[in-house]
């Protein structure tokens, strides 16, 4: 059987509801010597066979078998020497400090710091302790971000889908469980106890996904980006904040000389002194910019061709990388939401609705996201528009 085949009746099996620990074993025995890449070169094979991502995050869960151990004592033992000698290995030759790889290796300790903690106080039942520490960790949402928005994308380009397709899926899992267990923390203390086994499987998720990143993602991301893509990751990764205490990115020079240099090739091309000419009005660039900096949203604004062309991010309700203007929109969502917005943006074509409003609580705020279809005086399509403001302070005033 090949590679691909093996992993299809791994599937087959879970589906038909056979326990993760058995087919983790045998997965052990089966791709033992066997490099992690290709297990992932195996997976964008099935998906080509069209195996739905959500499918192939099963796989994702019991590909922690390889890195540590397949039960018990073993498992416990076994991860956490993978852990350190991943997190504490040099390193890659020739990567300076301010690198966006070593600032994510930084950031992967600080979790696991964050994490072996946090076992400890469960382990000791100390649940005040643990209340008080757990939000914290909320954090890695930045963490998940940088990869998703600036590393996935990029390898998307270069033909490498799989961590795009898979990971981004069971990082929403993650993200969901983390923050459903947050609020119920929050809202009494001995939840903790209540949830202790919920608490220790998301906790081992975390870690494991945390080795993932070392042993796949971080590699591949070595191996095809550009350094002026590098350069790229490093402006646009001081968007989205540090994931842990103490692992603020540092300076990576010769990327801040990159930066300056684009800045002034764009302060040059600008046209400050013309004007945008209206119906009702004129405005220098300068003074439409400064307007619109004024507004507390988001907006991003996509093509006729779905193409990602401006975007302003005073709201900050969302880290907005300069990166991903000119790719397609649907690089820039988890795998679960694409087909969502290939019909809405079929249907904006075909003026079956020119709108879609979305409402969601993030982090405990009340948002509105609104889409709205752009067509021009004949009626042709040129676009779509996303608006997304937090309404905490209107909702304060009629409270």
């Amino acid at each position: 059987m090949t590679r691909q085949e093996v992993l299809r009746s791994y599937l087959d099996r879970l589906q038909k509801g056979e326990a993760l620990a058995d087919v983790r074993r045998d997965f052990v025995k089966s791709f033992v010597g066997v490099r992690p890449e290709e297990i992932m070169e195996a997976e964008q094979e099935l998906m080509r066979d069209g195996v739905a991502p959500r499918e192939l995050q099963k796989l994702c869960d019991i590909h922690s078998a390889l890195f540590c151990g397949e039960s018990g004592e073993e498992i416990a033992s076994q991860r956490a020497a993978t852990e350190r000698a991943a997190l504490a290995s040099p390193e890659p030759a020739g990567l300076p400090e301010g690198h966006p790889v070593t600032a994510l290796q930084r950031e992967n300790a600080a979790l696991t710091q964050q994490l072996e903690s946090l076992s400890h106080l469960l382990a000791q039942g100390k649940a005040a302790a643990f209340a008080a520490a757990f939000p914290r960790l909320n954090a890695l949402r930045a963490h998940y971000a940088k990869k998703e928005e600036l590393l996935m994308p990029v390898l998307y380009r270069y033909g490498v889908t799989g961590p795009s397709e898979v990971m981004w899926g069971v990082d929403d899992e993650i993200k969901k469980e983390l923050g459903v267990l947050t609020k119920a923390i929050k809202e009494d203390e001995e939840n903790v106890t209540l949830y202790r086994g919920r608490l220790q499987a998301l906790m081992t998720r975390i870690r494991e996904m945390i080795v993932k990143e070392e042993r796949i993602l971080l590699p591949l991301t070595l191996r095809y980006f550009t350094e002026e893509e590098w350069f790229a990751v490093y402006r646009d990764a001081q968007e989205f904040g540090a994931a842990a205490e103490g692992s603020a990115q540092p300076c990576w020079d010769a990327a801040e000389e990159w930066c300056n240099r684009q800045q002034e090739a764009l302060s040059r091309e600008e046209i400050l002194d013309g004007k945008v000419q209206f119906e009702t009005g004129a405005l220098t660039v300068r003074q439409l910019r400064a307007m619109l900096s004024l507004f507390p949203v988001d907006i991003t604004f996509i093509d006729e061709n779905d193409v990602l062309r401006y975007f302003l991010n005073e709201g900050k309700i969302f880290a907005r990388p300069r990166s991903a203007l000119g790719r397609k929109v649907y690089e820039c969502h988890p795998p679960q939401i694409i087909p969502v917005v290939r019909q809405m943006l079929a249907d904006f074509k075909a003026k079956k609705r020119d709108h879609m409003v979305v409402w969601r609580r993030i982090m405990g705020k009340p948002i509105g996201v609104r889409y709205q279809a752009v067509y021009g005086k004949d009626g042709a399509y040129l676009g779509t528009v996303e608006f997304v403001q937090d309404f905490t302070e209107a909702l304060a005033r009629f409270a």
